[in-house]
C-alpha cells in the first residue's frame, strides 16, 4: 500500500477495505495457527520464522496500521521477539521501513514511468 502512496496517488477506499480485510485474516491465522499457545512462531524458541514474519508485519505498522493495538497475543510476541533480538537492533532492523511513510512523493519522470505497474496493484 506504500507504493501508490509514493508516487503520490490515491489508495481506492474498496482496495483499501480490502487490505485491511485480508491482512486482518492473516493476523488472525497467524495467532491461531502459528502462535497458538506457545511464545514463537516455530515453538518454545525464536527462529527464522519469528524473523521473517515480524518483518512483514512491520510493513502495515509502517504504514499506520495499528496492528498489535487490538491483539494482545501478538503484541506479547511481538515484545518476546524485540526482547530476543534486543531492542537496539530490532529498531536498527526496522528503521528504514519505518522512515518510509516520511518520503516525498517520486518526481514526475520516476511517476510516469511506474504509473502502470501501479495501476494494475490498484486493481
Amino acid at each position: 500500500m506504500m507504493f501508490p502512496v509514493f508516487l503520490g496517488e490515491q489508495v481506492p477506499p474498496e482496495t483499501l477495505a480490502s487490505t485491511l480485510a485480508e491482512l486482518d485474516r492473516c493476523l488472525q491465522l497467524l495467532e491461531d495457527k502459528f502462535l497458538k499457545d506457545q511464545d514463537f512462531v516455530a515453538g518454545p524458541h525464536i527462529s527464522v520464522a519469528d524473523l521473517v514474519a515480524i518483518t512483514e508485519l512491520m510493513h502495515p505498522v509502517s504504514a499506520g496500521c495499528q496492528v498489535f493495538k487490538s491483539r494482545p497475543k501478538l503484541a506479547a510476541w511481538r515484545q518476546r521477539v524485540e526482547v530476543e533480538v534486543g531492542k537496539d537492533l530490532f529498531q536498527e532492523a526496522h528503521a528504514t521501513v519505518m522512515k518510509v511513510k516520511d518520503l516525498p512523493p517520486a518526481d514526475p519522470a520516476t511517476k510516469e514511468k511506474l504509473k502502470p505497474s501501479v495501476q494494475v496493484l490498484l486493481q
